[in-house]
């Protein structure tokens, strides 16, 4: 009698062979809850279907922010005001306003101001001035007061309401009055794929040839208006930096709001020249007032911004600028012939895009900044690293 196979039969009954699951459903049954999962196994899924919502959410809201349908009417040219008019008005407000938001007095004061920006101040009375760069950029500028954070204007317009957009302000901790603005106006703005608030700014960037880059050429200047009194403004460098310790060192250019001191000041535009895809050979002298636009830039890394910095106009100076000796740092892609970077980046970036190779050194003329020495520079490069 042959030996009977009991691996065939339970009971008596032929054993049946378990049918193989589909690739679909054990794709689905290896993702989600599955009838017969231990707890364990239950608890594991959860968490990774709960993380994979909210890293879905959370791409879904950043593309609508950047990539989504911006309002039409917060475009540059809707701002656009009559800049050949500086008639000044006098008007009675705060005491707490004319001494920059810092002051605690409420009685009203008689100030001049200028004309054409009352109806701004009566709409907002954080309306500190107007940038322009005609006719690419133009817009009233706010900067929040009181108890109100430093970005509160990030994701308010104009007018106080919420909107992704948000508008351009003045950094909170520079004061304006009839006499007197920051050393260093620091702007921020978002750059939207709308092509409005500072996207423009890119151009800055971005707009180069190898026979020259017609941007900065033709829009060198930038005019930003207090309150009270115009500003001419002269850009000295353009420079990508970024905010995040990941990356290596960075530059807190946006804690730079007043020098100090004489040192304060050359650090600050000893930085941004260093950095500068060009040079425009301004002239720089401490006591000089400054203007820093900044805003993000998605073009290497995330966490990344995007610097202008420029230089007022002094009394009695021509806002002529010799366009023809301006220096492109940005040929051979920034790099020397031995591939150094012409201008100072941050660690990340050169190992991830320059094999590690790091500052090839400032290509800039020091004389371009008055009284500035090289016996200062070497102990300013020991104290925070040639990097």
């Amino acid at each position: 009698m042959p030996q009977m196979d009991i691996r065939k039969y339970t009971y008596g009954q032929r054993r049946k062979k378990k049918k193989k699951e589909s690739f679909g459903v054990s794709l689905v049954s290896g993702l989600l809850p599955w009838k017969g999962d231990p707890v364990s196994d239950i608890v594991r899924k959860l968490v990774f279907l709960i993380s994979v919502c909210a890293l879905t959410f959370a791409v879904i809201k950043i593309l609508d922010f950047y990539f989504g349908t911006h309002e039409a009417t917060d475009y540059s040219a809707y701002w656009e005001v009559d800049n050949d008019c500086d008639d000044l008005i006098t008007i009675s407000i705060s005491g707490q306003t004319v001494l920059g938001g810092n002051g605690n007095s409420q009685d009203e004061q008689e100030v001049e101001i200028l004309g054409k920006y009352r109806e701004f101040f009566e709409d907002n009375p954080e309306f500190v001035g107007y940038l322009s760069i005609d006719p690419f950029i133009n817009y009233p500028v706010v900067q929040s007061q009181g108890d109100k954070p430093n970005e509160w204007y990030l994701n308010h317009d104009f007018y106080g309401a919420q909107t992704r957009n948000g508008t351009i302000f003045a950094d909170k901790f520079g004061a304006f009055t009839p006499t007197s603005r920051p050393h260093n106006v620091l702007i921020h703005g978002h750059n939207l794929i709308s092509k409005n608030k500072f996207q423009p700014l890119m151009n800055y960037r971005d707009s180069w040839t190898t026979e020259g880059f017609p941007f900065l050429k033709e829009n060198p200047i930038i005019n930003f208006d207090t309150l009270y009194e115009p500003g001419v403004y002269k850009i000295f460098a353009i420079y990508q930096t970024h905010v995040n310790e990941m990356y290596g060192k960075y530059f807190d250019y946006w804690r730079r709001v007043y020098f100090p001191s004489k040192s304060d000041f050359y650090e600050y535009v000893v930085e941004a020249l260093d950095r500068s895809h060009y040079y425009t050979g301004v002239d720089l002298q401490y006591g000089d007032e400054l203007l820093t636009l900044s805003t993000c830039d998605f073009s290497i890394l995330s966490d990344m911004r995007l610097v202008i910095v420029a230089r007022r106009v002094r009394p009695g100076e021509s806002t002529d600028m010799d366009t023809d000796s301006f220096i492109n740092n940005r040929e051979n892609d920034g790099k020397t012939p031995d591939g150094y970077m012409r201008y100072k980046m941050f660690d990340a970036f050169y190992r991830m895009h320059n094999r590690n190779k790091g500052w090839a050194g400032r290509y800039w003329d020091i004389s371009w900044v008055e009284g500035l020495e090289r016996e200062w520079l070497r102990q300013y490069d020991e104290r925070v690293g040639f990097i």
